[in-house]
């Protein structure tokens, strides 16, 4: 058992009030080279492709205090897989 630390908590509150949402995912992504910082990557699942996008357009630079100007704010983008399925590049297989 790990302990979720309290931004994800705070994430998935954001996350949860939207039609379609799933699950949130937690990868903890190590530095490649000398002098990268180590990073938190959050994967939202939702029902489908426009649950996530209504999500998207309403969360985008999220500002997580408003008090504090150096404040992180939220970065959404949809995931970006190494593949493409044959379907999406118009390739029907046989």
């Amino acid at each position: 058992m790990f302990r979720i630390p309290p931004l994800i908590l705070d994430l998935k509150d954001l996350f949860r009030p939207f039609i379609g949402f799933k699950e949130i995912r937690v990868v903890h992504k190590e530095p490649r080279r000398s002098g990268d910082k180590a990073m938190v990557l959050c994967f939202v699942e939702f029902n489908d492709a426009r649950c996530s996008r209504t999500a998207m357009d309403a969360l985008q630079g999220y500002k997580f205090d408003d008090k504090k100007l150096d404040s992180p704010t939220l970065r959404i983008q949809f995931a970006h897989f190494p593949f493409r399925l044959p379907s999406a590049l118009g390739v029907v297989p046989h």
